[in-house]
């Protein structure tokens, strides 16, 4: 008798055929259908760019979409001045029409340690149709902040002015965005870049202070936050503000890596045949002058990147040494390219401690790290810089070393 029942049941799952996505799949499907539909009409209008853009948001939400897999879009634009204009009413119509999806995905049930990237779908439909998606968006902040949800809030509020800054936002935001980053990361925007990055203020911080910024660049696995949480970690008492870009140049490819990141899809596209240090670099840059005018950061800070990291640290040991209080690249790489080294003082003596663990899968196998570090130091030496040096941590694998790299640190502090 049970083994007729099963069949029995068996039969019935064949008739019923397969399972329903639920509404979260179905949400994501809809909406990437949408885009891939408008990049498929940019593929016939030779609107390449444009078009690659809506393929990357496609497959961020739905990486087995068959269609978006199929378009060809590429090169650059070539399309004619009336379809580009044209382009642009289809753009408002399709943003308009899946701007209600993307609210709705917002509000889809989801674990509490998905609650950043849920807000993100309703910052993205305020993005699409600001007009509409404007009273949702700031009833959902304004709430948030009645509840003194301090990460909530500000993470809808920064992502609201991004997009469209309004006084009522701008009023509170540095009142939420203090009350976020002493006990947790925060998520912000550069005010003059794209770039956007997490800060952590130290306990008890106060604009009355000066404080070192402590910079670190995260490698090939995009884990911002992870870095961050190393770097806030390992600082015991010392009074810095910890800081992760989320950058460029520290990976591979960024083909399918748009998820790992919190901004648009388009833009990581962008980048992917785009020049990654310039806009790290740039960026960087930024981030630095909005973190020390914001948040009473020191003028020289330190810096340290983990393995692909290691690449935008050493960009700035060699252009950038005035800035730097010291530089402690863990497991890095260092990328063979032509730096413009400035004829400053500052280099001669900048502590430069290149981490590494001497158990490292890539030290003598690809990519070859000690190679990388032979070639650093050569161009280091080279170009007057007398306090470069590498300690080799015994036992240790392929580590952001976070522990070594703030007792490194608090060492500088202490002079």
């Amino acid at each position: 008798m049970r083994k007729l029942t099963c069949l029995f049941l068996t039969a019935l799952l064949a008739l019923a055929g397969p399972p329903k996505a639920d509404r979260e799949t179905e949400l994501k499907r809809k909406i990437a259908a949408g885009w891939v539909e408008l990049a498929s009409w940019c593929q016939q209008k030779k609107l390449n760019a444009e078009g690659r853009s809506h393929v990357a948001e496609a497959l961020s939400l739905d990486p087995d979409n068959a269609g978006a897999k199929t378009l060809k879009l590429d090169g650059d634009s070539a399309a004619a001045d009336a379809d580009t204009a044209e382009y642009g009413k289809k753009l408002a119509t399709y943003s308009k029409a899946l701007a209600p999806a993307y609210v709705e995905l917002s509000v889809q049930k989801h674990a509490n340690k998905d609650d950043a990237r849920f807000d993100g779908y309703l910052v993205r439909a305020f993005e699409l149709d600001p007009k509409t998606i404007g009273p949702r968006i700031d009833a959902e902040w304004q709430s948030a902040y009645q509840k003194r949800d301090w990460e909530r809030a500000q993470r809808l509020i920064s992502g609201a002015e991004r997009v469209q800054s309004s006084p009522a936002r701008a009023k509170v935001i540095r009142e939420v965005e203090l009350k976020c980053a002493e006990s947790g990361p925060i998520l912000r925007t550069a005010s003059t870049h794209k770039m956007q990055y997490y800060v952590q203020l130290p306990k008890g911080w106060t604009p009355a202070k000066r404080y070192t910024i402590v910079v670190g660049v995260e490698g090939a696995g995009s884990n911002f936050k992870g870095m961050l949480n190393s770097l806030v970690n390992n600082r015991g008492d010392l009074p810095v503000i910890c800081v992760t870009p989320q950058t460029f140049s520290s990976t591979n490819s960024l083909s399918g890596q748009a998820a790992k990141y919190t901004y648009a899809a388009d833009l990581v596209a962008e980048y992917d045949n785009g020049d990654r240090f310039k806009f790290d670099e740039e960026g960087l840059l930024a981030v630095i002058a909005d973190v020390k005018k914001d948040f009473s950061g020191e003028d020289k800070f330190c810096m340290t990147g983990f393995s692909g990291g290691g690449n935008l640290t050493w960009l700035f040991v060699f252009e950038h040494p005035d800035m730097l209080l010291g530089a402690a690249p863990a497991c890095g790489n260092f990328a063979t390219r032509k730096y413009d080294i400035p004829d400053v003082p500052e280099k001669e003596k900048l502590p430069v401690k290149a981490l590494q663990g001497d158990k490292d899968e890539y030290l003598h196998q690809p990519p070859n790290l000690e190679q990388q570090w032979l070639a650093a130091k050569k161009l280091a030496d080279e170009n007057g810089y007398r306090n470069v040096s590498r300690e080799m941590l015994p036992g240790v694998g392929h580590s952001g070393c976070g522990d070594r790299v703030m007792a490194f640190f608090g060492s500088l502090l202490k002079k």
